[in-house]
């Protein structure tokens, strides 16, 4: 292991953090905001400090005396893994710098929340409030953050810095598919980020249309092509009551949740061939089939159920109109599946079939090479396949049985990854629960705070429904909760090779 390689990677994100930091300096100094522009320009320095040392520092250690790259697989994953954690840290700054956060593990909390697009907050409502009144400035900040971590910051790396980037590059854009892996890998992050952008500029002028202020719809962009949820306002989407801004962020919430090699493929081919790849896709047909099936199922149960019933001393909506409850269905069910953070409902207090089955959508989540998270549909569509394989090699031991996806047989190595994965899992799933029903947190909450962070969904139920947050969170949960983002953004292996001895070693 080149430690020096990887101290001067990580020196080189630093810094490419950074200058973006003085992105959010510019929005503060636009809006008269001077301890914005203060905060963002401390926190900038600071970040371009310790990347420069690192660079410095570790200068020639990247290359062999014949100037080949001096950096593999183990280095790229360690920057990987490790490179979340420093910006994680560094990206923290300006909420301690400007006061809106006092505590270093909250604010900590809330820049990874924002980098790994989960959308879990601590801030409360009052707080959140202030992102769009006197500190607009730390208000872009948040949700630029997510807008960074759903591309990756490391893709940015490796867009600048090609050559041995193959192993960063394979694990931001994860999945069992990667079509947009065979070409060459600066050619295949670079269409990945005029795509990502090209989606960005499309919806956010779109919102415009749709009555929102530039800001605005620049805020709420960031989140959805990010599937992270950091809105400015409290109430979140339902603030501008705006069935068509509604409309225009959940159809982009679903176009993030389908795999980008496909968009990548339209570039290259044309669109008619694109489409015919999504079509061909078992996986992208069961992402849309579930999606329309539960919005339907938790439609129906709303309507029957009927909310307030026209009750006018009652908080819950009124869902005795169908077209009312359908509307509410589609967006938080988007929501859910794509591991994004927004609502326009309260959905913890809806029935309990539709609370469970909303969380179901979130741990299954999006599909594999898309922004959204959970464990991605592809999975579970091999998972039932092995568990269906082994039903049939019992019953006829010596027949040959394959896991198939969309008619390729999948080779057992693949297969023995993706349930092991599984397993991994559901052990840290169960683990995490325990962990936090120690500090007597109650069993739904437990359970579902481990579920929005491991699986970057944002809100849980209970005490960290989609109306709560976690500020009530013990610390030391907190920091387990901020690595389980992180591991849910790496999709585990990348973060869980840090901890294994064996990996250090030369």
């Amino acid at each position: 292991m080149n430690l020096r390689a990887v101290a001067w990677l990580l020196g080189c994100v630093s810094l490419i953090l950074a200058a973006f930091l003085l992105v959010p300096a510019a929005i503060s100094l636009i809006y008269g905001e001077d301890e914005g522009v203060a905060a963002f320009l401390s926190s900038a320095l600071v970040s371009g400090l310790v990347g420069g040392l690192l660079v410095w520092w570790n200068r020639g250690s990247r290359l062999t005396r014949e100037g080949r790259p001096n950096y593999y697989r183990r280095e790229g994953l360690a920057v990987v893994g490790l490179s979340w954690m420093v910006a994680g840290v560094l990206g923290a700054l300006p909420y301690l710098f400007s006061g809106l956060i006092s505590s270093p593990i909250d604010a900590v909390f809330e820049a990874v929340s924002g980098f790994t697009t989960t959308g879990s907050t601590i801030l409360p409502a009052a707080s959140i409030d202030q992102l769009h009144g006197t500190m607009k400035g730390l208000g872009f900040w948040r949700s630029f953050t997510h807008w960074l971590g759903g591309f990756g910051i490391v893709m940015v790396f490796v867009v600048l810095f090609p050559t041995g980037g193959r192993s960063l590059f394979r694990s931001e854009v994860p999945g069992i598919s990667r079509e947009a892996g065979r070409q060459r890998v600066r050619d295949s992050a670079m269409t990945l980020m005029r795509i990502y952008v090209g989606f960005s500029v499309i919806e956010c002028v779109l919102l415009v249309l749709c009555g929102m202020s530039l800001f605005d719809a620049t805020i709420h962009t960031f989140g959805t092509v990010a599937t992270g949820g950091f809105s400015n306002y409290s109430d979140s989407v339902a603030h501008f009551a705006s069935f068509k801004a509604e409309l225009v962020i959940g159809a982009f919430m679903f176009l993030a949740g389908i795999n980008f090699a496909y968009y990548d493929i339209a570039l290259r081919t044309g669109f008619k061939k694109g489409w015919m790849a999504i079509a061909s896709s078992t996986e992208a047909r069961v992402y849309a089939l579930m999606t329309l099936g539960s919005t339907l199922l938790i439609a129906t149960v709303l309507w029957f159920w009927g909310g307030s019933n026209g009750d006018p001393g009652s908080i819950l909506p009124d869902y005795r109109e169908y077209g009312q409850a359908f509307r509410d269905s589609l967006f938080q069910v988007i929501c859910l599946i794509t591991s994004t953070g927004y609502g326009t409902a309260d959905f913890d207090s809806w029935p309990q079939v539709c609370r469970i089955l909303l969380m179901f959508l979130a741990c299954i989540g999006a599909c594999a090479g898309s922004t959204g998270g959970g464990l991605k549909v592809v999975r579970f569509i091999v998972v039932a396949k092995a568990a269906l394989r082994g039903v049939r090699q019992f019953i006829r031991p010596r027949a040959i049985h394959d896991v198939r996806v969309d008619g390729v047989a999948l080779e057992p190595a693949v297969v023995s990854s993706v349930t092991g994965y599984f397993a991994l899992w559901t052990l840290v799933f169960g683990g995490g629960t325990v962990f936090l029903a120690i500090f007597g947190i109650d069993l739904e909450t437990s359970a579902t705070a481990v579920l929005a962070t491991l699986n970057n969904i944002g809100p849980g139920l209970a005490r960290v429904g989609p109306s709560m947050n976690f500020a009530e969170m013990p610390d030391l949960v907190k920091v387990v909760l901020t690595l389980f983002m992180i591991l849910g953004r790496l999709e585990f292996y990348a973060v869980v090779a840090l901890f294994v001895p064996g990996f250090w070693r030369s």
